[in-house]
């Protein structure tokens, strides 16, 4: 009997993805388009800006390439980008007019990974390049991606709520608190990545 109810709840989680996804898949094409607009924006403006090794401080990129930044004084600002980008989220949701600041947020967060990506190759040469690929894009991506599907989720429920007057579930706090867990849980992976692999870089994307 358990083994039938643990296999009976994965297959509903596995339902569950799949009705999201097709559910929302127009709105995930969108924000996959715009992102990728950013990022290729920002692989571009990088290129454009002539920065170098000789001429890297005007984007604060020394205390990097010294190696002397510790990576958990990092951790905390990148949480606090990630709560910022939430809350951002949360509150466009409430209004029509707002979301186009929603979209405009996937276009920047595209942006910066694609121009901070550029400029660790360009500054840094293999060992930017290793940890760009490695490291800073996979997991930025996985960020940008949860930023998503939160953003569908609350679109969702706003919509519901526009119809029926409120929203029963998800619940606004719950989704929240485990949206941020996973931030937190994700944001930790990278430090300890980044840590664990002598990286001389960290952005703060």
């Amino acid at each position: 009997m358990q083994a039938y109810s643990r296999i009976n709840r994965i297959s509903n989680i596995r339902y569950g993805l799949i009705g999201f996804f097709r559910q929302n898949k127009l709105k995930l094409f969108v924000l996959i388009f715009l992102a990728i607009l950013g990022i290729l924006t920002g692989v571009f403006t990088a290129l454009k800006c002539g920065v170098d090794i000789s001429n890297a401080q005007g984007y604060n990129l020394t205390i990097y390439a010294n190696g002397n930044v510790f990576s958990f004084n990092v951790f905390f600002s990148r949480m606090l980008s990630y709560i910022i980008v939430i809350g951002a989220i949360s509150l466009c949701s409430l209004s029509v007019f707002l979301l186009p600041i929603s979209y405009l947020l996937f276009i920047y967060r595209g942006y910066l990974i694609g121009f901070n990506a550029t400029l660790l190759i360009i500054i840094f040469g293999f060992s930017g390049m290793f940890t760009s690929i490695v490291i800073i894009i996979p997991c930025q991506i996985a960020f940008t991606f949860l930023f998503m599907i939160y953003f569908c989720i609350m679109i969702n429920r706003a919509i519901q709520r526009k119809h029926f007057g409120y929203c029963e579930k998800p619940k606004f706090l719950k989704l929240f608190f485990i949206t941020m867990l996973i931030l937190l849980l994700f944001n930790l992976i990278e430090t300890m990545l980044l840590i664990l692999l002598n990286a001389k870089t960290i952005f703060i994307i």
